[in-house]
């Protein structure tokens, strides 16, 4: 039976982008605070103890999803400022100025 505890291929970064999509909708609803485990859950389509399995709680959940914006803002920037690598200075923080508001 040891094949049981062995998760399926691929499906912790599949179940953590579910999770963190359904907070930033849970948030967006009803506000970071009023946002609970439970309503997540519910919009995941999952159990809050899967929740607790990948994040512990919803303050590791809540890091998790700031960290992702972070992330994608990171890039968004890093992406703008690799098209113009002769760009200006004023070019650059156009860019970047860009790739935060996206």
């Amino acid at each position: 039976m040891e094949w049981r505890k062995c998760p399926k291929l691929g499906m912790q970064s599949i179940r953590r982008r579910q999770l963190i999509d359904a907070t930033l909708e849970a948030i967006n609803e009803v506000g970071m605070h009023d946002a609970t485990i439970a309503q997540i859950a519910r919009r995941a389509g999952v159990s809050t103890g899967i929740i607790s399995h990948y994040f512990r709680d919803k303050n590791g959940l809540l890091e998790a999803t700031m960290r992702d914006i972070t992330s994608q803002l990171r890039d968004a920037v890093l992406n703008r400022l690799h098209a113009l690598p002769q760009g200006s200075a004023e070019q650059r923080l156009q860019a970047i100025v860009a790739g935060k508001l996206r």
